[in-house]
Formats: C-alpha cells, sequence, structure tokens
C-alpha cells in the first residue's frame, strides 16, 4: 500500500499532486513539513477518512489536501 498526497482548490480547479509514500504517517507528515518549508501556520487542521481518502481540512473554505491509499497486497 502507498498513499499519495494531493492539493486541490475547490474555486479554482487548481490541482497538484505533492507525491508518494509508503505510509499514512509519512503521507501526512509530508503536507506539515511543506508548510514548515514555506512558514505557514494554519489556524487548525483536522482530518476524517472514507473509502480509500482521507481529507485535510486547514481551514480555507476552498483548499484541501487528499491522502489517496494507493495500491495494495496482490
Amino acid at each position: 500500500m502507498q498513499y499519495e498526497v494531493h492539493w486541490k482548490h475547490t474555486q479554482t480547479k487548481e490541482h497538484n499532486v505533492h507525491g508518494k509514500y509508503s505510509t499514512f504517517e509519512e503521507a501526512l507528515q509530508s503536507i506539515y513539513d511543506w508548510w514548515e518549508l514555506n512558514e505557514y501556520k494554519p489556524y487548525y487542521v483536522r482530518y476524517w477518512s472514507r473509502e480509500g481518502r482521507t481529507v485535510v481540512d486547514y481551514g480555507s473554505h476552498h483548499m484541501f489536501y487528499y491522502i489517496y491509499a494507493i495500491g495494495g497486497a496482490k
């Protein structure tokens, strides 16, 4: 199983793929690392998972991160 991090702006339809990670924890940490690198501090962070996708809400009404569980054991 791998985890792929995406960022989307729902109004402008901008979409970036940040990368693939071996664990969910690494994928989530990559978001925090990007914020730190860019000196961004969200007011709050909450997330929820459903059907292989985790939504990361960090205070913007139109921009979210998504962590997708991809692949798996065969």
